[in-house]
């Protein structure tokens, strides 16, 4: 029992002895006894009042003093006023630390309710977006109109974060991602990639003007040997030299060309031409193309469905003559290579598999990077030019589909592509 509860009870029980002792004695014990619980009760009231007039305060000056329960329910209220008032500074203290922290964050911060309208923002999204204190309230899209942006925020579906150009700075490119914060607010986190951005705009030119200017001196080089190569009786020294360099020409025109693709994607992945077409008519041809390749040691086998698909037709072009040709390329003892297209509800699933000379597990997850080429089966002996699953994946990615690849050294390869049912990219 807690000491103020007992000396509360002693308390009664000497107000009520008193009152007792005297009713007795006087013959009013009944009523001596209802004096005495009257005068309790207005002492009680007079400290329950003290204690509200405390607590109405704020609980801010002293505690009304006493003894007994009131001076426990007194005690206990003030050590909770007090632990109240410590968690309050250290909250306080939390609260300005992370302000000091978002504030001091390069990258913008927009806090937003449930219906897309501004609640809080950092001075970097300030700097970004021209957000003043009377935006507060109202809707993200009347600052951000950009299209995609529109588009990206009000799907419910986990997208990758968008890129947009303000028209009031249109030199700087933003990099906009949102997450979700609890059940109804967002946070936007904005990212200047305008430095990055033209890094891969200058990387893009010049690829492409590399490209461009090999062809001219390549198809000189390639003119003269071909001149010189049908001139004359030439020694075996010679005529090693002669193929050898022409065979290196080739590969540098392969090279001009994949890098001129790979250029050309990368700088209209918002300007995809769009064609319907026959993908079982398309992977047809490029398999009798890639059979021209194989001087007839490779064995074909075919399991095609009739399959009308809208996309990127060059894109695919490039993509699935690359994959094909590789399982032809790569294998040049021979090799048994299986195609399947499969029509499914939502989109097509393309498997390209042999049983060649198979793929290092290492490596899988490195053949769609420029220039890779791994130990066993991606070698130079092969003359090509280590963009082709670069240029693959880049296609299909803009498509909207999906590149997998998978395989052992000594179990050959397999390659799926799925490409989604699409009316516009």
């Amino acid at each position: 029992m807690r000491p103020g509860l007992r000396e509360e009870i002693w308390r009664v029980a000497r107000v009520l002895f008193i009152a007792s002792l005297l009713g007795w004695s006087m013959d009013l014990y009944f009523q001596f006894f209802l004096f005495g619980l009257f005068i309790y009760f207005i002492w009680s009231f007079r400290k329950i009042t003290k204690i509200f007039a405390w607590v109405d305060g704020g609980m801010r000056s002293i505690p009304p003093g006493g003894n007994g329960i009131w001076g426990d329910i007194t005690e206990i209220l003030n050590r909770q006023r007090k632990r109240h008032r410590k968690a309050k500074d250290k909250l306080s203290s939390a609260i300005r630390r992370v302000t000091q922290i978002v504030e001091s964050i390069d990258d913008g911060i927009v806090i937003l309710n449930q219906d897309r309208t501004i609640d809080s923002w950092n001075q970097a999204a300030t700097k970004f977006l021209g957000v003043r204190k009377s935006d507060r309230g109202i809707s993200i899209f009347n600052l951000i109109r950009d299209p995609d942006f529109v588009a990206y925020l009000s799907s419910s579906e986990t997208l990758e974060p968008v890129q947009v150009n303000l028209p009031n700075n249109i030199e700087r490119t933003l990099q906009i991602s949102a997450s979700m914060v609890g059940d109804k607010d967002i946070v936007l986190v904005i990212t200047d990639i305008t430095k990055f951005s033209n890094i891969d705009r200058l990387k893009s030119e010049f690829v492409s003007n590399v490209s461009h200017e090999l062809r001219t001196p390549l198809t000189v080089f390639r003119g003269y040997l071909e001149s010189l190569d049908g001139k004359g009786k030439k020694s075996s020294a010679e005529s090693l030299a002669m193929q050898q360099m022409l065979e290196q020409v080739n590969r540098m025109e392969v090279l001009a060309n994949d890098l001129s693709i790979l250029s050309a994607m990368e700088e209209t992945d918002s300007a995809v031409q769009i064609e319907t077409f026959n993908l079982r008519v398309l992977i047809e041809e490029l398999v009798d193309e890639s059979k021209k390749l194989g001087n007839s040691k490779h064995v074909f086998s075919l399991e095609l469905s009739e399959c009308q698909i809208t996309g990127d037709l060059k894109g695919m072009r490039a993509a699935f003559g690359n994959i094909i040709s590789n399982a032809v390329l790569h294998n040049p003892e021979g090799v048994s290579i299986e195609i399947t297209l499969t029509v499914e509800s939502e989109g097509a699933l393309i498997i390209v598999r042999d049983n060649g000379v198979g793929l290092a597990l290492d490596d899988i997850p490195r053949l769609t990077e420029r220039f890779f080429r791994g130990d066993k089966s991606r070698n130079f002996a092969t003359g090509g030019s280590g963009l082709g699953l670069a240029i693959a994946k880049h296609a299909i990615n803009r498509s909207g589909g999906r590149l997998d690849i998978s395989g052992n050294v000594g179990e050959g390869a397999k390659f799926s592509v799925w490409l989604p049912y699409r009316e516009g990219l």
